[in-house]
Formats: structure tokens, C-alpha cells, sequence
């Protein structure tokens, strides 16, 4: 099982036990991340809030910013993005293609813009699908049949405030791990949500999950040292 820390926490820590996932990266740089942060970020009693809206520096800053080890997140927004995207970063390059940012200006299904298709020919270790908590069944059956054979569940909820992470996430990321494992054998599920503890990633483990990602629990940087290396059952 291997512990991935979510982007764009990945930007900051690395641990020995565990791949960082870098970003979210767009073709395009989308400044203001330091405004969003103070203007939007937010805890509740159901999690973390956001409304950062993927920005950040782009994706030429991000390759620079990513070893070979760790894995590139990235996002389109314009319809040529993915084929854009592809013809910049190397094939063995491991990636995330986040198809589910609640935050944009325009949500649309990503997966139907030009060239998405193009990232099932990488060569690299990880070819990451990170989906929506919401995602319908036709929408992972969609992108397994295209074949891609990791799936990351999930991103964050979307809310009239921003998209909601942490423990609210756990009902949905249960049943996506439960419905892909319960059709598709060969179908690895990193499952994100709610991971405050080792015990949760063995909860997920348990429903099925192959590996876990750590998000939110990032806000403390000691408390996921002791989930990495299991120091806190």
C-alpha cells in the first residue's frame, strides 16, 4: 500500500514512507493562491472549506517543482488543455489528472475535452484519475472502459461556500471503492477523506482501498508522520 500526501500539500512535505503529489498545475498560470487561501479557507465542524479554484503557478513551474519520484497533479480548463498538457510533460513522468475541481469559474466534465484519452499511453508508474465524492457510475465505468486503472476517491464535496473536505468525504469515498471493486478486479482506488489516523487508512484498507491519500490531516505535519510510519493505532 503506498501513502500518497494530496496535492497541494505534496508541494511541501515529503516523507520518507510516502509520494508526494504536487499542485494542482494548469496549463496556464492562475495567480491569486495567497488571496484565496486568506480570503476562503476555512474550518468547520464538518471539515476544511476552500474556494482556492486551482491556483497556482503553471505547469512549466510545476515541472520544475516535481522530482521524478513524486507525482505531477494537473487540471484542464480550456477544452485543448489535456492535449496541450500532454505534449509538454515527459511519458514517464507519474501523474494525476484531477477531473473535479468544485472551485472553477465554469465546472464541465473534463473528461469530454480533446486528447483525455492521451494519458492512457504514459509509461510512468502512476496515471492517477482523481474523481469527485459525486461521481455518478456511468463516470468511472466512462473511465475505466477508456483505460485508465487508477482511480483516486475523491476530491473535494462541492457546497454554495467552497469545496468541503475531511471526514464528510468518508460515505463517498466508500462507495466508490465499494462499487469499483465489486465490478473491476484489476482496478487500483487510492482513497482520500477523513484520514486522521492509521486506523483509518486500515478502515479504507479494509473496504477495499489498494493505497490512501492524505489531505487535510496536512494542516499538522507531525500528526501525519505518525500515520505514515503507523506510530499512532
Amino acid at each position: 500500500m503506498t501513502t500518497f500526501i494530496s496535492a497541494p500539500f505534496g508541494n511541501y512535505l515529503k516523507f520518507k514512507n510516502a509520494t508526494s503529489v504536487t499542485g494542482t498545475w494548469t496549463y496556464q498560470p492562475r495567480p491569486g493562491l495567497l488571496k484565496q487561501i486568506f480570503k476562503t479557507l476555512r474550518y468547520t465542524n464538518q471539515g476544511w472549506r476552500n474556494k482556492l479554484g486551482l491556483r497556482n503557478a503553471g505547469i512549466n513551474y510545476g515541472l520544475k517543482k516535481t522530482n521524478s519520484n513524486e507525482v505531477l497533479s494537473i487540471a484542464a480548463i480550456d477544452k485543448y488543455d489535456w492535449i496541450n498538457l500532454d505534449s509538454i510533460i515527459p511519458s514517464n513522468q507519474n501523474i494525476e489528472l484531477n477531473i473535479s475541481c468544485p472551485n472553477l469559474e465554469v465546472h464541465q466534465d473534463t473528461t469530454n475535452f480533446k486528447g483525455f484519452d492521451l494519458w492512457t499511453n504514459r509509461i510512468a508508474k502512476w496515471c492517477i484519475i482523481k474523481v469527485p465524492p459525486i461521481a455518478s457510475y456511468e463516470l468511472l465505468d466512462k473511465i475505466v472502459d477508456l483505460g485508465f486503472t487508477q482511480i483516486h476517491a475523491s476530491n473535494t464535496l462541492p457546497t454554495d461556500k467552497g469545496g468541503l473536505s475531511g471526514k464528510v468525504l468518508l460515505p463517498y469515498t466508500k462507495r466508490i471503492i465499494e462499487y469499483l471493486k465489486s465490478k473491476y478486479n484489476h482496478i487500483e482506488v487510492i482513497a482520500g477523506g477523513g484520514i486522521q489516523k492509521a486506523w483509518h487508512a486500515e478502515y479504507y484498507k479494509n473496504l477495499g482501498a489498494d493505497h490512501i491519500s492524505i489531505g487535510t490531516a496536512c494542516f499538522n505535519p507531525y500528526k501525519v508522520w505518525k500515520i505514515v510510519n503507523k506510530n499512532d493505532f
